[in-house]
C-alpha cells in the first residue's frame, strides 16, 4: 500500500505450508496492513505527537502538532473521523507547533519557519541565515487549506501561503521560542510568548500589536465566560507551576491556582458548567477539575484513573488510562476531549472522546512513526514496536487486525531508559531460555538498547537491562547516562537489577571506538552482531542469564571474521543460528559503495551455508535493482528474510521486492528462476 504518512506497513506472510502449496505457481500470495495508526495513509491518517487542540461547541478538534511526516501538522477531526488538514505547513521552512486557537473567522496556528540551512533566501517567506522564527499563521476557518493574509504577513514562495504569518520571535538557530499558547475571541488573539515572558495581545483582524503584560513563562490558556483569561505559568526558577487569572488587558485578578507536589499542567480549558479542567503530566496523569473559580478556586475531583497508563498492570493500555496527556477540549454537550502523546520518539497520539460520565465515545490512534515492528517468536499474536505492544487477530480486515495492549516504557519508574534519551526505531523480540526480550536499535546505528521483562512485578514494561554504544555518548541532556567511560566504545549490562546505569556496570575494550558500523542484528539465542564497514564481523555471544534475567555480553568474548568475499563494504547482516546460515549485504569491487546516503543497505545481497563451520563461499548473490545516482530514488534501503523470501524494501513509495530461495538460480547466483528440480530444501 502506498501511504504518504507512516501509518505503518508490513506485510502479513502466509503459514509455511500455505507458501509452499502456492510457490509452484511461482507467485506469492500477500495481504498488506498496517499498524498503529486508526486510518490507512494515502489521504487519510492520524496526525502523530499532538501537542495542542481547540475543540468548538459541535465537537469539531482541531489539533497541531510540531511536525507530522505526511504534511498534516495541523488537522480536523469529528466524530471519530478525519474530515480535514490545512496543508502548507510542512517544508519549504514551515513546521506546526505547539499551540491553536479558532475564532467565529479564522484559525490561529502556531507555527516554526526556518530557511533550511540558508538556502531559501527571499526575507518576505523565511527568516535571514542564521535565523528561524517563531509565531502565529492565520488560516478561514471556513475552509482551513486557505491563508488569511493581512498587511506585514510573511510567505507566499514555495509551497507557502502568502501573507499569513506573524513573526513573534526572530532568533538565531536551535532556540526555542514556541509559542506556547493561544486564545482568540472575534476581535483580540492572546499569544504566550514564552521566551520573552510575555502575553502578547493582537488585533484578530489587523493582526497588528495592541497590548502585552510581562508573565514569567507563560503557557497554554482558556477564557472563561466572565471573559478573562487563565493562564499556566510554568515551572521554573525555584517556583512551582500554577495558574494565573487575568483581564484581557493584563491586570492580575486575585484568584490563581496552586498545585500539590509532582503535578505538571500542560493544558486548560472550561466545561459547559464553568469549571476549569487541567490536564496533568505528572506521575497521576490525569484531568483535575475545579470549581469556585469567581471566589477562591478548589479541586473538585479529577478525571481518568489515577497513574494513567500505570494505573493496575503498567503499561497495559485501556479506558481512561492517559498518557502524557498534553490537551484537552469540551464541546457543548460536555463531552470530554483528551489528547494523550506518550512518546518517546515521535508517533505517541491517542486522541480520545469521553462523556460527562466518563463513557468512551471515540478513540483515534497515531502510534507509529521511524518504527520497525516485531513478532514474538513463540506467539504470532504479539508484536513489539520500540515502544508498544500490539495484539494481533489475523483474521481480521487489513487495519483491524491489531490492538493497542500496552506501552512498555515508565519514564517515571526507568528515567534513564534509554528509549527516553535516543531517538530509537527497530525492535527485535527475541526468547532467550524462553524469556521474552526486546531489542531496540536507532535511526543512526549508535546503539543497541536491551531490555527484559517481569510480567509479574511490572505488567508490559520493558525493563532497561543492557546497552552496547559505539563510543561516548553525547546528548542534550549531558548526565546521560550517567557514569559511561569518557571515551571509546562500552557494554553497559544492568548487574543490580535497578535498571538504572550506575557506576560498576560498564565494560570497555581500551578506550578505543567501534570501527564504523551500520549492521547490527540480534540472533535467535541472543547473540548480537555487528558487520562493519571495512573491519570484517563481529560477535557478541550472549553468555547466558544473570541471576536478575539479564543476558550476560563481555568483549573478552568477542568473535570476530574478516569480511568474506565478495564484499569490500558491508552494511546489512542477518545470521540464524538455526541452520547455521548467514545472510550480508553490501558492496563488491563489481558494484561499487558510489554515495554518501547513511540509509542504503548496497547493492549485493549474499548467502553463507555453514558460516560457524568456516563456511565464507557465497552460495548465491544478488544484485537488486539500483538506480546509480545522487537520489535517494530507486536504491533499496532495507531486507529480511521470512521463510523461502527474501524482501527488498526500496526508500521510494514503500516499494518491497520479493526473492523466491525455493528455486534453482542461474550461474552467477542472479535472480532465481523455475527449473526442472523444483525443491531444494529451502535453498536456492
Amino acid at each position: 500500500m502506498n501511504m504518504s504518512r507512516p501509518a505503518f506497513t508490513f506485510c502479513f506472510l502466509l503459514t509455511s505450508a500455505g507458501i509452499a502449496a502456492r510457490a509452484s505457481t511461482n507467485r506469492l500470495v500477500y495481504t498488506t496492513s498496517w499498524i498503529g495508526n486508526s486510518c490507512s495513509g494515502g489521504s487519510n491518517w492520524v496526525q502523530q505527537d499532538i501537542k495542542a487542540m481547540a475543540v468548538t461547541p459541535d465537537g469539531s478538534v482541531y489539533a497541531n502538532v510540531p511536525w507530522d511526516e505526511g504534511g498534516r501538522e495541523v488537522g480536523v477531526c469529528k466524530d471519530g473521523r478525519i474530515v480535514g488538514m490545512a496543508g502548507h505547513s510542512h517544508g519549504w521552512g514551515y513546521h506546526g507547533g505547539t499551540a491553536i486557537a479558532l475564532n467565529g473567522k479564522y484559525v490561529f496556528i502556531g507555527e516554526s519557519v526556518e530557511n533550511e540551512g540558508g538556502h531559501l533566501n527571499n526575507t518576505n517567506s523565511w527568516p535571514p541565515k542564521g535565523y528561524d522564527w517563531f509565531g502565529v499563521s492565520r488560516r478561514r476557518r471556513s475552509d482551513l487549506r486557505r491563508g488569511a493574509p493581512f498587511a506585514g504577513g510573511k510567505g507566499g514562495d514555495g509551497d507557502t501561503l502568502k501573507g499569513c504569518f506573524l513573526v513573534v520571535n526572530q532568533v538565531p538557530n536551535k532556540t526555542d521560542a514556541n509559542i506556547q499558547g493561544l486564545w482568540a475571541n472575534d476581535t483580540r488573539v492572546w499569544v504566550s510568548d514564552t521566551f520573552h515572558n510575555r502575553v502578547r495581545v493582537y488585533d484578530a483582524e489587523a493582526m497588528t500589536p495592541v497590548a502585552s503584560w510581562g508573565m514569567p513563562r507563560p503557557g497554554q490558556m482558556a477564557m472563561d465566560a466572565a471573559h478573562t483569561l487563565w493562564i499556566i505559568q510554568k515551572a521554573g526558577d525555584g517556583q512551582a507551576a500554577h495558574i494565573v487569572r487575568f483581564t484581557t488587558r493584563g491586570r492580575r485578578l486575585p484568584q490563581s491556582i496552586s498545585f500539590p507536589k509532582g503535578v505538571v499542567p500542560t493544558a486548560v480549558c472550561f466545561d459547559p458548567r464553568g469549571r476549569l479542567l487541567v490536564t496533568d503530566d505528572g506521575p497521576n496523569q490525569q484531568v483535575r477539575i475545579y470549581r469556585d473559580l469567581e471566589s477562591k478556586p478548589v479541586p473538585e475531583g479529577t478525571f481518568g484513573e489515577k497513574g494513567g497508563i500505570y494505573a493496575g498492570i503498567p503499561g497495559a493500555f485501556g479506558p481512561l488510562k492517559f498518557n502524557r496527556p498534553m490537551a484537552v477540549g469540551c464541546d457543548a454537550k460536555g463531552n470530554l476531549y483528551v489528547a494523550s502523546n506518550g512518546s518517546s520518539g515521535g508517533g505517541g497520539t491517542v486522541l480520545e472522546s469521553y462523556t460527562p460520565k466518563g463513557r468512551l465515545n471515540w478513540r483515534l490512534f497515531g502510534l507509529e512513526f521511524v518504527d520497525r515492528a516485531d513478532v514474538d517468536p513463540q506467539n504470532e499474536q504479539d508484536v513489539y514496536t520500540k515502544e508498544e505492544h500490539f495484539r494481533m487477530d489475523y483474521s481480521q480486515p487489513p487495519g483491524r487486525q491489531w490492538t493497542y495492549a500496552g506501552y512498555t516504557i515508565d519514564r517515571f519508574w526507568y528515567p534513564e531508559d534509554p528509549r527516553l534519551h535516543i531517538w530509537s526505531a527497530g525492535a527485535w523480540v527475541r526468547r532467550i531460555k524462553g524469556r521474552l526480550f526486546l531489542f531496540v536499535n536507532d535511526m543512526y546505528s549508535e546503539a543497541l538498547q536491551v531490555y527484559r521483562f517481569d510480567r509479574r512485578g511490572h505488567g508490559e514494561i520493558a525493563i532497561p537491562c543492557g546497552l552496547f554504544a559505539k563510543g561516548h555518548l553525547k546528548k542534550d541532556d549531558a548526565n546521560w547516562p550517567p557514569n559511561q567511560p569518557e571515551k571509546g566504545e562500552w557494554i553497559w549490562r544492568d548487574a543490580n537489577g535497578n535498571g538504572a546505569f550506575d557506576a560498576g556496570e560498564y565494560s570497555s575494550d581500551g578506550g578505543r571506538d567501534a570501527p564504523p558500523l551500520w549492521g547490527w542484528w540480534v540472533d535467535g539465542q541472543g547473540n548480537v552482531w555487528q558487520a562493519t564497514e571495512s573491519s570484517g564481523i563481529r560477535e557478541f555471544p550472549c553468555g547466558g542469564l544473570d541471576a536478575n534475567g539479564s543476558p550476560i555480553y563481555r568483549f573478552t568474548s568477542m568473535r570476530t571474521a574478516p569480511m568474506p568475499a565478495p564484499f569490500t563494504r558491508l552494511e546489512r547482516i542477518y545470521y540464524f543460528p538455526a541452520n547455521d546460515t548467514m545472510y550480508l549485504a553490501g558492496y563488491t569491487a563489481r558494484h561499487p559503495h558510489d554515495h554518501g546516503m547513511w540509509k542504503v543497505l548496497g547493492r549485493v545481497i549474499c548467502r553463507y551455508d555453514n558460516w560457524s563451520g568456516g563456511g565464507r563461499k557465497p552460495r548465491w548473490e544478488v544484485v537488486p535493482n539500483y538506480k546509480a545516482d545522487g537520489s535517494w530514488e530507486g536504491k533499496p534501503a532495507s531486507m529480511t528474510i521470512a521463510g523461502d523470501y527474501l524482501f527488498v524494501a526500496y526508500v521510494e513509495h514503500g516499494r518491497i521486492k520479493v526473492y523466491i530461495l525455493m528455486y534453482e538460480w542461474r550461474p552467477r547466483w542472479r535472480e532465481p528462476t523455475k527449473s526442472s528440480a523444483a525443491w531444494r530444501n529451502g535453498g536456492p
